[in-house]
């Protein structure tokens, strides 16, 4: 049995595109179409940033839950 190997090279992700560091929120961007993660994005929506902080969210977390783009 071989083994063959691609000799093509991958395609490097872009800096510039925000990750989040948390795999739940992760999860939560990545659902579109699963109504009950909508419904947990929404109610983590209704929470202030500070409480968050405290649920050890990273504010980079927090502003892409938000929609809005970190600097």
């Amino acid at each position: 049995m071989t083994i063959q190997f691609s000799r093509q090279r991958m395609a490097a992700i872009p800096t510039t595109a925000p990750v989040a560091k948390s795999s739940f929120v992760r999860r939560l961007l990545k659902a579109r179409d699963d109504a009950a993660k909508r419904r947990v994005r929404a109610w983590i929506l209704e929470i202030d940033d500070d409480r968050l902080l405290g649920f050890g969210l990273t504010l980079e977390d927090i502003a892409l839950l938000r929609g809005r783009r970190t600097t």
